[in-house]
């Protein structure tokens, strides 16, 4: 049994080892002119009498608008737990659709799946969509291995489950939540994160296909933080601002960087922006900078405020609040920002509050730029 085992290890090794691909990223420099109306527009997703918990939102655009996912259960990690999704048109939010279900996800695995968290969709092509995600196959997050959805009519359905083989052993306790990226090559980099024992941030390699073919830890501490959100800055580098564990001091963003195209990274560091221990949402924001969405609190996700820095992360400009909780009631906190491009100029966030609706966000580059030069201002 030992050696039918140490032969599995070996060949899934081998398996997840990429053959010559170049480590550089294929980098988007989006424009950035000043479009839009200097307000922000706001309004709930999830209908208003709705009673499960729901959380982990993401967002992508699509040829006709919005496309949101997030999951909801009776509550966080129960057996019912769906995927969910809603379309937006311009004007509305559609009514929510399901993507797929705990129950499903077990036939497709032909394991039992405890629950679903965390999905994260990528636009793999015009009409075809990747949604990847969280299950959990016993009581916990540990627990969990990372799932992959396929439509190929921009969401209206879905093909069956599949497994992503991130790790040899057991293929456990891998889990999602930020932005996927690409490589020249076509291949796909999924910021994910291992959470068993020692939490720390990962970046899974993946083919054309959607197979793992390496897998690159983030830092080389032991328990430095998770949930990964990566930007990349030039053919070889990258910054990624990562999640502070609750744990750790200073309370604030960790960043971890590659000069190689992701191969190796620097262990996370602090930066002078704080951090209560909720996940940062970062994307390229024109030729020089980098837009972030954080909870501006060492202590609370009492808001969720956007922040352009420069492209190596060391110098950082508050442009202004999208979403903060009621009267400092800590029971309204928002949570989980999720940001995105989705057209030149215009920006849109997902977010949780509190927990039992998802929130949208659009605002465009004008707020930005206005938020800026007023805060500039007053310096």
């Amino acid at each position: 049994m030992l050696i039918c085992s140490a032969g599995l290890i070996a060949v899934l090794l081998n398996k997840m080892s990429p053959q010559n691909e170049p480590w550089t990223f294929a980098v988007s420099v989006p424009e950035t002119p000043v479009l839009g109306a200097l307000d922000t527009r706001s309004e709930v997703i999830t209908p208003p009498d709705a009673k499960q918990f729901v959380h982990g939102a993401s967002v992508i655009a699509t040829p006709d608008g919005l496309f949101a996912t997030w999951y909801r259960a009776t509550y966080e990690g129960a057996y019912d737990a769906e995927l969910v999704s809603s379309r937006f048109d311009g004007s509305q939010w559609s009514p929510e659709a399901v993507v797929t279900n705990s129950a499903r996800v077990s036939h497709d695995f032909g394991i039992t799946i405890k629950s679903l968290a965390n999905p994260v969709s990528f636009r793999r092509s015009e009409n075809e969509i990747w949604l990847f995600f969280a299950a959990s196959k016993l009581s916990g997050w540990a627990t969990c291995e990372i799932g992959l959805v396929r439509s190929f009519d921009n969401g209206r359905t879905w093909g069956p489950a599949e497994r992503l083989q991130a790790s040899p052993f057991l293929n456990m306790s891998h889990l999602t939540k930020s932005v996927p990226i690409l490589f020249s090559d076509g291949r796909i980099g999924l910021p994910a994160y291992h959470e068993m024992n020692r939490k720390y941030p990962v970046l899974l390699v993946l083919d054309e296909n959607g197979r793992v073919v390496d897998r690159r830890r983030m830092g080389d501490g032991g328990k430095v933080g998770y949930q990964p959100s990566i930007v990349p800055t030039g053919p070889t580098t990258a910054i990624a601002f990562v999640r502070r564990l609750k744990s750790r001091h200073p309370q604030s963003i960790l960043i971890t960087r590659t000069a190689d195209g992701g191969k190796t990274w620097t262990t996370p560091s602090p930066i002078d922006l704080p951090n209560p221990g909720g996940p940062i949402s970062a994307i390229r924001y024109d030729a020089s900078h980098i837009l972030l969405a954080f909870n501006d609190d060492p202590k609370i996700e009492r808001n969720i405020t956007l922040a352009l820095t420069d492209l190596d992360g060391k110098t950082f400009q508050r442009v202004g609040v999208v979403a903060q909780m009621d009267n400092g009631n800590q029971s309204s906190a928002v949570t989980y920002p999720y940001l995105i491009e989705s057209a030149p100029g215009q920006f849109d966030i997902v977010y949780s509050q509190p927990l039992k609706t998802i929130n949208h966000v659009r605002f465009s580059s004008a707020w930005v730029q206005h938020g800026s030069q007023s805060r500039t201002a007053q310096q």
